[in-house]
């Protein structure tokens, strides 16, 4: 029988996974952007574009990361309480 704290924990283990991804693609944004701005000439607007990108990446990352530090402090008060 499966326990649902067993499905919490899957789902923060995919959050885990996808905060990774977000970083990853964030420094894929900053190789694009330097290979549009290697170019002769340079693709100004698609530079523009990386960063936007690499932006609201970063915001996401960042709102991610917070949550699931606060659902890992709250574990942590309910572990302390429940012993």
């Amino acid at each position: 029988m499966k326990v649902p704290n067993q499905k919490a924990t899957a789902l923060l283990d995919n959050a885990v996974d996808l905060l990774f991804r977000i970083h990853m693609m964030r420094g894929e944004c900053c190789v694009a952007a330097k290979k549009l701005l290697d170019k002769k000439p340079a693709d100004h607007l698609a530079v523009e574009d990386c960063a936007r990108l690499e932006e609201t990446l970063a915001k996401s990352y960042r709102s991610l990361q917070d949550t699931l530090r606060s659902i890992q402090r709250s574990r942590g008060r309910r572990g302390k309480a429940a012993s």
